[in-house]
């Protein structure tokens, strides 16, 4: 017999009230502020004690239960905890003696909106946020009515918005972090059909060296010798991308509010980012769980016009543990974490009207280096290149079934996986006339069996 999922504010200080986990308690008579142990999985004193109220929440919740992984327990919790108005108040996870975090309740009127599934009181809705809201066809809130009215496009006719200044955002690691040569998995979790590759925070952090762009050969030779040496500078390069059976690259993200750049930042962590909204945080910053770089959307405070400066802070809001985007092996992957739905395409032009989302539920392919190796080898016989980049939106449907087009999406993000961009660079630069080298064309189709 199935069982309902318990609502988590009761259910918390139930937990919290009956002393069985260790660490986890109230601090003061009025029970508005309590303390739960934080310790990351490869300290040296972990044990199965620091996650039981994290495994708790994942038993009676059925999230992370099947998994069976402390860290997706964590982060679920985590999650939940933000969805329902709790606050951090202070973070010690990094405290030699006793790492822990200070969370604040709810205060009553909130907390008694959330557990009905109403508003809170600023007037934001909370029921449409408990299963993972999305902007259904333009709209930024679901109706109580249920209506399907074209909300988002009545509020943003005619807005324009200043870009703000670029930055970063994120956090140095804990000293511990910085030295750690112990194998993480990257995603969480084996994508379908994939084997796990782990890689080394320190690989994280610094990466292995990947090629600069070569000199193009066409300004030194001409004729049909200048054919053969694209073609071997070509596969050196591309060779050069892979360990093994590892693709390897950066990532060049461009985040977009309504179709102005607002922040543009190169990360140099193989594993990749995470796209969450975070404006305390400064520096860079790694996710201890996933090993992926924090990347903070910036602020719409400057937008000129306060209805979309809004509409773009409350999607912000809802970003929580943020949208996973990733290399494991050759595969490049996307997760979604919080509650804003997040749609993809390889086109900021796409016109299919058939949207894409990312799953919540698992880390979901969506780009296969194999299938890049098979555009090359199609770009030789006349086609098209194949693309470098993902383009996001973040909160509504893409691409859109109205055909709206990329630009008129409140938040919108362009990641270019920068080994890719340098080998299309090459391609198209030198023409595919110039890759048309039988030991070029029997390389690639060897990468297509191995992958």
């Amino acid at each position: 017999m199935s069982h309902s999922k318990p609502l988590l504010i009761p259910w918390l200080r139930s937990q919290i009230d009956s002393g069985k986990y260790p660490g986890v308690h109230w601090l003061n008579p009025e029970q508005t502020e309590f303390s739960i142990p934080w310790k990351h999985a490869l300290r040296m004193d972990s044990s199965d004690t620091d996650v039981l109220i994290f495994k708790a929440w994942a038993q009676v919740s059925g999230n992370g239960r099947a998994q069976g992984d402390a860290s997706v327990w964590k982060r679920n919790f985590r999650s939940a905890l933000r969805a329902k108005g709790f606050r951090l108040v202070s973070d010690s996870k990094n405290d030699n003696a006793n790492p822990h975090k200070v969370f604040h309740w709810p205060d009553e009127a909130v907390a008694a909106a959330v557990a009905a599934g109403g508003e809170d009181p600023s007037g934001q809705a909370v029921s449409c946020f408990d299963d993972c809201l999305y902007l259904p066809d333009g709209t930024v809130f679901i109706a109580e009515s249920g209506a399907e009215q074209d909300i988002l496009q009545e509020y943003l006719k005619g807005l324009n918005i200043a870009p703000e200044t670029e930055g970063t955002a994120g956090l140095e690691p804990p000293p511990e972090q910085q030295c750690l040569r112990a194998q993480v998995a990257i995603g969480g979790c084996s994508l379908p059909g994939q084997q796990q590759y782990p890689v080394t925070f320190e690989g994280a952090v610094a990466g292995a060296e990947l090629p600069e762009q070569p000199a193009h050969p066409m300004e030194e030779a001409e004729g049909g010798a200048c054919v053969g040496q694209l073609a071997m500078q070509f596969l050196h390069t591309m060779n050069k991308t892979r360990e093994g059976e590892n693709f390897k690259t950066q990532f060049s993200v461009s985040v977009f509010y309504r179709g102005v750049k607002v922040l543009q930042q190169l990360v140099e962590n193989e594993a990749g980012i995470c796209l969450v909204y975070r404006p305390e945080l400064t520096g860079t910053v790694l996710d201890p769980d996933s090993g992926l770089t924090l990347v903070s959307l910036p602020s719409p405070g400057v937008m000129l016009d306060q209805t979309q400066a809004n509409l773009t802070q409350r999607i912000l809001d809802k970003l929580g543990d943020g949208l996973d985007l990733g290399v494991s092996g050759h595969v490049f992957y996307g997760q979604r974490r919080g509650e804003i739905k997040a749609f993809w395409s390889f086109s900021k032009f796409d016109r299919s009207r058939t949207p894409q989302e990312i799953s919540k539920l698992q880390p979901q392919q969506l780009y296969l280096f194999r299938d890049f190796v098979r555009g090359i080898l199609d770009f030789i016989d006349g086609k098209e290149c194949p693309p470098c980049s993902l383009f996001l939106c973040l909160g509504e449907k893409w691409p859109d079934p109205d055909n709206r087009p990329w630009e008129k999406k409140l938040i919108t993000v362009e990641v270019v996986l920068t080994s890719l961009e340098m080998l299309k660079n090459m391609a198209v630069g030198g023409g595919a006339s110039s890759l048309q080298s039988v030991e070029l064309q029997m390389s690639l189709e060897e990468m297509m069996e191995l992958y």
